[in-house]
């Protein structure tokens, strides 16, 4: 018969001849390691009356003359010890003699125990015991079964002492780290773009870039005293294969249950509110990193927030009023319940945002201060929300008010500039950002130059012609149509109540300078304006896209009268940001990896009223979010 492969007493190969075990030593064992090991044996020895005649033939054969080789002539045999046993149990009684956990004579003890118990339940079954069992031939080893539930006793037992080993030392405990490290999420996106400017060869020239006009004034209106001329916007010129990166990363740390707070560093241009694209190139300098994001949330209860600081807008909304970068310097507070029906929600919202504070110590060149006059918004919001089911068709809404306080400008008293006047006194009435569409007037009364009353400098500041206090309505349905594949189609509307041409058209001091339409010998003509605006979108595909191969395609339009909304804060790409804009856009997007996605758009624009103002612009990005 050919020999069978050696197989110990928990039915696993032994090892093979010439292997070496490596057992790592343990410190000086301790109470808890002694108890694991009596545990260990004890475990052992209840496996006894099946594995005696395994514990006998072990013994038998440890006890054998153990074969040497011949020794050198002359020299003496070198002092050998006990062959490895094929009995785990042997082998763990000696390794735990060897460690020091238990002493020779308890290990004899032990050992003798087991084979007594061992003869006596086979006795009691009728069986012969350990010294009636007659030694298999030479060439047979017997392997005897060990039950699953003992050898899962004694994995347990082995793995419950390691981990207790291991976490006195320290070398694999979970607590090393400190606690607040478990209470950080980090969070990101990296967006690469090309993006295509395209003008018509129609559209008006010069046009006024009334934001830089601010940005960088006063600046003198007068042509004749002011060789630099006016700040004027491109409209004719193609920009093509603008490259450039956005780059977002936060953290939300978990302060205490109920407290959480959130900081993100974002990059851009410049620190408009609106966008965070970075332009590659300029040389190949750094670009800028700026604070986008950094505010504290209270969570009191399951179905309220507070957030102080620079958060997320938390309104629902379009960036028919707001474009998706913009986040609010304030406090917002949020709610939403369940009620009645299942599926019905009802939430809401509200918020103070400060937009702009008067310096304290303005006008600095006279010892006379104007009053506090910050720039405020107040916004208040409530919706319903219904959804059957998780996987059944949805729909959404909501109505807000948002009410911009001190926004618009205001008439100077008399400035007499000519005497090096700096600073007239409604200068900080002027918007400090802009885009474009909004109705602006000259905000500078200066008083002329008697020594030279047809020809002095007239340097000058915009404002804005009216007030904003906007009722906004705005709804979305999702409905499934194959598959994961939904259908989505969202509605917005905006109307400003504080529109009143009547008002400032009758005041003539303050005339509008945009919006008015040109005459054929480019004279100004009639002023045009509108306080609406609306939206419609439609989209198909994954709403809510993570993983590869997941898909969207939306198609939509826009329609925005010149003093709907605030120009400052709607989508800066449509139209390249502002009002006084009309149009379709069409997007997509393609998961190439999870949480990694290709996205084409295109949208083009054209002005509502006034001289022709026509921008398409195409974008092609690669994104990837964490």
């Amino acid at each position: 018969m050919t020999r069978a492969t050696q197989i110990d007493a928990a039915g696993l190969p032994a090892p093979l001849k010439g292997t070496k075990t490596m057992i790592p030593t343990p410190k000086d064992p301790g109470p808890r390691q002694r108890g694991g090991a009596a545990r260990l044996i004890l475990a052992l020895a209840a496996s006894a009356g099946v594995a005696g005649p395994v514990l006998a033939q072990s013994e038998a054969i440890a006890t054998a003359p153990a074969a040497t080789a011949p020794s050198a002539a002359g020299a003496p045999a070198p002092a050998t010890s006990p062959p490895p046993s094929e009995s785990m149990v042997i082998n763990l009684i000696r390794l735990l003699v060897k460690q020091g956990v238990i002493t020779q004579d308890a290990a004899d003890a032990l050992r003798q125990q087991a084979e007594d118990e061992a003869n006596q339940a086979r006795a009691a079954a009728g069986q012969p015991g350990l010294a009636a069992v007659t030694p298999p031939p030479a060439d047979v080893i017997r392997v005897p079964y060990v039950p699953l539930v003992v050898r899962n006793q004694i994995k347990e037992d082995i793995k419950r002492d390691v981990m207790a080993q291991a976490q006195a030392e320290g070398w694999a405990n979970p607590g090393t780290f400190p606690d607040w490290i478990s209470r950080i999420q980090w969070f990101g996106d990296v967006r690469f773009r090309d993006q295509f400017n395209f003008y018509s060869s129609n559209n008006i020239s010069p046009f006024i870039d009334y934001a830089t006009f601010n940005a960088n004034g006063p600046i003198d209106i007068n042509a004749n005293t002011n060789p630099n001329g006016l700040p004027f916007l491109n409209t004719r010129t193609n920009r093509l294969n603008q490259l450039s990166i956005r780059g977002r990363f936060g953290m939300n740390v978990t302060v205490f249950d109920g407290v959480k707070a959130t900081v993100r560093l974002a990059t851009g241009s410049d620190n408009s509110p609106v966008s965070t694209t970075q332009l590659l190139g300029g040389g190949l300098t750094k670009k800028n990193i700026w604070l986008d994001q950094a505010y504290i949330t209270l969570t009191p209860n399951y179905w309220s927030a507070i957030s102080f600081g620079r958060t997320p807008n938390l309104f629902m909304h379009t960036d028919l009023l707001f474009d998706d970068n913009l986040n609010l310097d304030g406090v917002t507070a949020v709610a939403s319940t369940p009620v009645g029906h299942q599926g019905l929600k009802v939430f809401g919202a509200a918020g103070v945002f400060p937009l702009d504070y008067v310096s304290t110590s303005f006008p600095t060149n006279s010892a006379a201060k104007v009053a506090d006059s910050t720039k405020w918004l107040y916004a208040v919001q409530a919706g319903v929300q219904f959804q059957p089911d998780a996987l059944s068709w949805s729909a959404k809404g909501a109505v807000s008010f948002y009410s911009y306080e001190n926004v618009q400008g205001r008439l100077s008293a008399a400035c007499d500039t000519y005497n090096n006047i700096k600073q007239c006194s409604t200068d900080s009435s002027r918007p400090s950002v802009m885009q474009k569409g909004n109705t602006l007037f000259l905000i500078r009364n200066i008083a002329p130059n008697p020594s030279s009353p047809l020809n002095y400098a007239q340097p000058q500041f915009v404002g804005l012609s009216y007030d904003y206090r906007l009722v906004n309505v705005t709804g979305e349905v999702e409905i499934p149509l194959f598959g994961a594949t939904r259908g989505q189609l969202q509605a917005d509307y905006v109307r400003n109540l504080s529109y009143d041409p009547a008002a400032i058209l009758g005041n003539p001091l303050t005339p509008p300078v945009t919006n008015f339409d040109i005459s054929a010998n480019g004279a100004p003509g009639a002023y045009r304006s509108g306080p609406n605006g609306w939206m419609v979108k439609a989209t198909v595909g994954y709403l809510r896209p993570v993983a590869k191969g997941d898909w969207n395609v939306a198609v939509g339009y826009k329609y925005i009268e010149p003093d709907a909304v605030l120009d400052a804060f709607n989508d800066h790409d449509f139209h390249l940001g502002g009002t006084n804009a009309k149009g379709y856009f069409v997007s997509a997007n393609y998961y190439i990896a999870n949480n990694t996605w290709l996205t084409g758009r295109w949208l083009s624009a054209t002005e509502v009223f006034g001289p022709p103002l026509a921008i398409d612009v195409l974008q092609l990005e690669l994104n990837t979010k964490f």
